[in-house]
């Protein structure tokens, strides 16, 4: 549970209070709910500004500074090279999987075939055991075809 100075500091953007983070989601829920018991984190990396909720992307232990940054930014690799093994979708809240890509959280949470190395910190994701056929299949998805995994 996060003291109300961290949980408050957990909605600040570049260091500085942004009232446009209040209207922010979580990429994972959907939800724009912040409590201390579960904070609405957002990533400070350059032009990222990805809001996850604690719980939603296995935020263990939440940084004491106030500044956050998404796994993505961490990584230092180009956000142009980062883009989710499971879906055509570029942007959101992603996580390094088992083969050395990267996934959408919420992809993982919605394929039965994927799952989490550390149910914890939700890390790394395993798409080792999806079978390959299903990334040839094709479905639609409010009126627009997907032609990976989804």
């Amino acid at each position: 549970m996060l003291s109300e100075t961290r949980w408050w500091a957990s909605i600040r953007v570049n260091n500085e209070f942004d009232a446009s983070v209040m209207n922010k989601v979580c990429s994972v829920c959907g939800e724009g709910y912040n409590s201390p018991e579960n904070s609405l984190f957002i990533c400070e990396g350059r032009g990222c500004h990805v809001g996850v909720h604690q719980a939603c992307y296995g935020i263990v232990s939440p940084p004491t500074s106030g500044v956050w940054y998404c796994r993505k930014c961490e990584s230092q690799e180009r956000a142009a090279r980062v883009k989710c093994d499971l879906c055509p979708k570029k942007d959101g809240a992603f996580k390094k999987t088992d083969s050395g890509g990267w996934a959408h959280v919420v992809c993982a949470l919605y394929i039965p075939e994927a799952s989490f190395g550390n149910n914890t910190t939700m890390e790394p994701i395993v798409v080792s055991k999806i079978p390959k056929d299903r990334f040839s299949k094709v479905l639609c998805i409010k009126s627009k075809k997907f032609s990976k995994l989804w």
